[in-house]
């Protein structure tokens, strides 16, 4: 899945607040071993008291694929297992969200388990030379047989776009939920060549990216013009040699070639 997996962690997460478990506004504290690379709130130095309101870091796992955001919002959900069982209870039985981000990141770009349980990633990236950490983020972007093999954090596109599905029409999914999560996929900046990438200027998308190890994936909602309707699209390319800019005109052509066909066959 990569990072598309934030889609199931927020629909969680806004479920757990429909439920009165969590409250948007609470600022929930950063533990020391949660920083991860990649996102503005990975950047912030960490500090004891540092936290962030339940809004911030849902807009930063969603909006910017914050890392840090989205391991902390694992943790509140009650860690990766809560999020597999909430999935499976809602009838989605094949996305397995198994690992925190900085676990999975950690196996992918062979990075031993600190010592202390305290030692985040970003500590350990910044331990390493100049050299060693090149080296350790170029291989999160080079295709990876391990990584594809691993069952863990998988999801089959068939349950992703039943997750989608659910979300859209409000089955499991309240429509505060849904209207929030919507409108943070419609701000996403990481997927601008992707689903977006040749659609026609002002359409409206949703969506959710996801990069890794050679993984390059795209969920989410294409609105089609004059009240034609919607699709919703999942592209998950994995085991591919080819370059990430052809990846991700590879998942341009799918979603033109989609628009296209059902903005003529639409009644």
């Amino acid at each position: 899945m990569a990072s598309t997996v934030k889609v199931a962690v927020a629909v969680n997460i806004l479920d757990l607040v429909d439920k009165g478990r969590i409250n948007l506004t609470s600022h929930i504290p950063v533990e020391r071993s949660e920083p991860a690379p990649e996102g503005p709130l990975g950047d912030t130095k960490w500090r004891p008291g540092l936290s962030f309101p339940v809004s911030v870091l849902l807009e930063s796992m969603i909006i910017k694929s914050d890392n840090t955001a989205t391991d902390v919002l694992y943790r509140l959900a009650g860690g990766p297992a809560a999020v597999h069982a909430y999935l499976q209870s809602m009838g989605l039985k094949d996305i397995y969200p198994a690992r925190y981000i900085r676990e999975l990141l950690r196996d992918v770009l062979s990075i031993p388990a600190p010592a202390s349980s305290t030692t985040s990633l970003v500590d350990q990236f910044r331990r390493m030379s100049p050299q060693q950490a090149s080296e350790r983020r170029a291989k999160a972007y080079r295709a990876n047989p391990s990584y594809d093999a691993d069952p863990r954090d998988q999801a089959t596109p068939s349950a992703m776009l039943e997750l989608l599905c659910k979300i859209w029409r409000e089955d499991g999914v309240s429509g505060p939920a849904r209207s929030m999560l919507l409108s943070m996929m419609e701000r996403c900046t990481t997927g601008s060549k992707r689903i977006r990438g040749r659609l026609p200027a002002g359409t409206v998308v949703a969506d959710k990216t996801g990069t890794l190890a050679g993984t390059v994936n795209d969920v989410g909602f294409i609105t089609l013009p004059d009240g034609k309707g919607h699709i919703a699209i999942v592209v998950l390319i994995k085991g591919s040699e080819a370059t990430s800019d052809t990846r991700e005109t590879v998942i341009a052509d799918i979603a033109r070639l989609l628009y296209d066909y059902f903005l003529i066959s639409a009644p």
